[in-house]
C-alpha cells in the first residue's frame, strides 16, 4: 500500500503546486489584461486630445485658413471689416518642460523639445452696430485657436452714435514637430552606418 500510495501523494503535492503556480499565473494575466485595458483607453484619450490640438494649433500652413476663417466671422456678423494683418510670424524650440508662449527664448539650455513654437500676430479692424461686433468677438473667442488677446479696443466709429469700431490684436500660437535640419540628418545617417 506505501508502494502504491507514496507516488500517487507526491504526484498530488506536484499537481497542488502545479496549480497554485497556475492560479498565481491567471491573476498575473488578469492584471496584465486590465492595464492592456487602461493603457489602450489612456491611448485613445492622448490621442482625441492632440487631435484636438492640432485643430486649434496655428501653424504656418494654417494661416491662410485662419484668415478666411476671420473674414468669414465679420462678413456673417454684419461688420465692416477695414483691415486684416497677420505677420509671417516668429518660431523658436519649444521646451521639454515649463515654457510659457510670451517667452522669446527657452527658459534654460538643454531643455529643447522636438517642437517649434510658431506665433502669428493678427490684427483685425472692424466695425458696425455693437451687436455685430460683439458676435464678431464671441465667434472669433468660439474658434478656440490657442492665443492670447494682446489688446481690445471698442471706440464710437463716424457720425452714427449706435456705430462701434473694434481693433483686436491676438497672438496665435501653434505647436508642430520640428523638422531635422540638413546638418544633424547628416550626423545621424553617418551614426547609423558607423554601428
Amino acid at each position: 500500500m506505501i508502494v502504491i500510495g507514496k507516488p500517487l501523494v507526491d504526484e498530488y503535492r506536484e499537481l497542488r503546486a502545479g496549480q497554485r503556480e497556475l492560479s498565481k499565473l491567471e491573476e498575473e494575466f488578469d492584471t496584465l489584461q486590465s492595464r492592456d485595458v487602461r493603457l489602450q483607453r489612456i491611448e485613445t484619450t492622448l490621442a482625441d486630445e492632440r487631435q484636438q490640438l492640432l485643430e486649434r494649433s496655428t501653424t504656418p500652413d494654417r494661416i491662410q485658413q485662419v484668415r478666411d476663417t476671420v473674414i468669414g466671422i465679420v462678413r456673417q456678423g454684419n461688420a465692416t471689416l477695414r483691415s486684416l494683418e497677420i505677420d509671417d510670424g516668429q518660431r523658436r524650440r519649444w521646451a521639454s518642460r515649463g515654457d510659457n508662449p510670451h517667452n522669446r527664448r527657452l527658459p534654460e539650455m538643454d531643455m529643447e523639445s522636438d517642437f517649434e513654437l510658431h506665433s502669428h500676430s493678427l490684427t483685425l479692424v472692424a466695425d458696425g452696430s455693437l451687436d455685430a461686433v460683439m458676435e464678431v468677438t464671441e465667434k472669433i473667442n468660439r474658434q478656440r485657436w490657442l492665443m492670447t488677446v494682446e489688446s481690445l479696443a471698442l471706440e464710437p466709429a463716424g457720425s452714427n452714435d449706435k456705430w462701434i469700431g473694434l481693433e483686436l490684436r491676438i497672438s496665435l500660437y501653434g505647436l508642430q514637430r520640428s523638422v531635422l535640419e540638413e546638418d544633424d540628418l547628416v550626423a545621424t545617417s553617418t551614426r547609423m552606418r558607423l554601428k
